[in-house]
C-alpha cells in the first residue's frame, strides 16, 4: 500500500495576550450532574489553599489535596480559525508544570460547621 502525505509547515508561536502558567486538576472517582444537564458553566466548588494545601470545597464535602510537579512539562496549543494552504500555525497559550492531585476521599462537613 502507498500512503501519500501533503507537507504542511507547522509554526508555534506564543499568544500575545493568553501565555501563562495553567495548573491540571487530577481527581478521583465520578463527578456527575443531574439528568438533562451538561457541565458547561457549572461551578463545581471553591477552590482555597489552606495551610499551603489547596482545598476544594463542594457542597457539604471538602476535598484536600496536594500540589506535584509534573516530570515533563505540557504545553496548552490553539488551533488556528482558518489554516492558510500549506502551512499552520498554532498558538501556544498556556503551559503546564504542576498539578493539584484529589486523591483522598471527600470529607464531609455540616454547613453551620464550615462558618
Amino acid at each position: 500500500p502507498f500512503f501519500f502525505v501533503k507537507e504542511m509547515r507547522l509554526t508555534l508561536r506564543k499568544h500575545p495576550e493568553r501565555d501563562g502558567d495553567w495548573v491540571l486538576v487530577e481527581m478521583q472517582g465520578v463527578i456527575s450532574v443531574r439528568k438533562g444537564l451538561d457541565f458547561m458553566g457549572v461551578e463545581l466548588g471553591k477552590m482555597s489553599m489552606k495551610n499551603g494545601k489547596p482545598s476544594l470545597d463542594m457542597g457539604n464535602y471538602v476535598l484536600e489535596g496536594k500540589i506535584v510537579k509534573l516530570s515533563k512539562p505540557f504545553i496548552v496549543l490553539d488551533r488556528p480559525k482558518k489554516p492558510e494552504e500549506g502551512k499552520v500555525a498554532i498558538d501556544v497559550i498556556g503551559k503546564i508544570r504542576e498539578k493539584i492531585v484529589f486523591s483522598k476521599r471527600p470529607t464531609f462537613v455540616l454547613q453551620s460547621l464550615k462558618r
